[in-house]
């Protein structure tokens, strides 16, 4: 179990969640992400707040899932940003780097 402390990259941890599973329980979620129940709830919160569509089942086995046929839309650069992560993963190629995602 890996402790998420940092509200945004939980949050974002959540959608990833979300959007990868079909509907589970907030006590399965909290126990994923290290967090209380009451954290993946206002997580969920912060979510609705922002425009993503999340279904919720009350009660005690109570769970999150993303509203049927929503999909969040894949983080989104700028031109500048664009570039710079380009030259970013070009230099360390050129530098032998060793991380798979990007070499």
């Amino acid at each position: 179990m890996v402790v998420m402390a940092d509200p945004t990259a939980r949050t974002l941890r959540l959608l990833d969640l979300l959007q990868s599973a079909e509907r589970r329980g907030v006590a399965e979620r909290a126990e994923r992400l290290g967090v209380d129940e009451r954290t993946i709830r206002r997580d969920v919160q912060r979510l609705t707040a922002a425009g993503v569509r999340v279904e919720s089942d009350r009660g005690r086995y109570g769970g999150y899932r993303l509203a049927t046929g929503s999909r969040v839309l894949p983080i989104v650069f700028t031109a500048e940003e664009t570039v710079a992560v380009f030259l970013g993963l070009a230099q360390a190629r050129a530098t032998g780097c060793r991380i798979p995602a990007c070499c």
